[in-house]
């Protein structure tokens, strides 16, 4: 049913694949990563989030090719399925080379794809992000920094919670300033509290402050 000529028989039978779990048909599956029908992609790659391991390099890397896939469903599905095979640090390293393609949709859809994983290895190729000229994408690169165990992590968010022209991109740096290593989170945020004019970005910090008061 994979190679039937319908369509919508190709994408309910990989649908119904990656319910089953049985991760045999992942050899299977990856072929149609590269299907003519975005919606058959797109559930090929949904299912392979489900079935695929590291170990399987055929499916992890055609998922990182689906990253810049044309179809917004399918670089979706692709990065949420990254996200739940976890891949290796090798092969994240292979995932960050998108992160500087000139379309700023594949930007986005890499750091969504790897802001859940400890991006520690691949942290370098990250940092030029922080300053793209996108704010989704700043926003991102600050998630997965916030993850990771790069000691450049505290310095990145000190300065996005600051400077950032962007009241998302600030928020997400005081979301993760508590356990930042490195830098004295508390009067950071102290600082921030006095000077941030966004309500939003300062509900953040307070939260930030109280959870770090409670650890005391």
């Amino acid at each position: 049913m994979l190679k039937d000529h319908n369509h919508e028989v190709r994408r309910t039978a990989v649908e119904s694949l990656g319910k089953i779990g049985d991760p045999t048909a992942v050899p299977s599956v990856v072929p149609l990563l590269t299907d003519p029908i975005p919606l058959v992609r797109g559930a090929a790659a949904q299912a392979l989030g489900r079935l695929a391991t590291p170990a399987d390099e055929a499916a992890v890397a055609g998922l990182t090719e689906a990253l810049a896939d044309p179809a917004d469903n399918v670089r979706q599905a692709a990065a949420m399925a990254i996200g739940d095979i976890e891949p290796s640090p090798r092969q994240l390293a292979v995932i960050t080379t998108l992160a500087h393609a000139a379309d700023v949709r594949v930007r986005r859809t890499v750091v969504h794809a790897l802001q859940s994983l400890d991006t520690s290895h691949v942290a370098s190729a990250l940092l030029p992000l922080v300053d793209d000229l996108d704010a989704e994408v700043r926003q991102g690169a600050v998630a997965c920094f916030g993850n990771s165990d790069d000691v450049r992590a505290g310095r990145v968010l000190k300065q996005r919670l600051a400077q950032d022209p962007s009241a998302a991109v600030r928020a997400q740096a005081a979301y993760h300033l508590g356990e930042a290593r490195g830098i004295d989170a508390r009067s950071v945020l102290q600082a921030a509290a006095a000077t941030e004019q966004d309500s939003g970005v300062r509900r953040w910090i307070e939260a930030e402050l109280r959870s770090l008061r409670g650890s005391d």
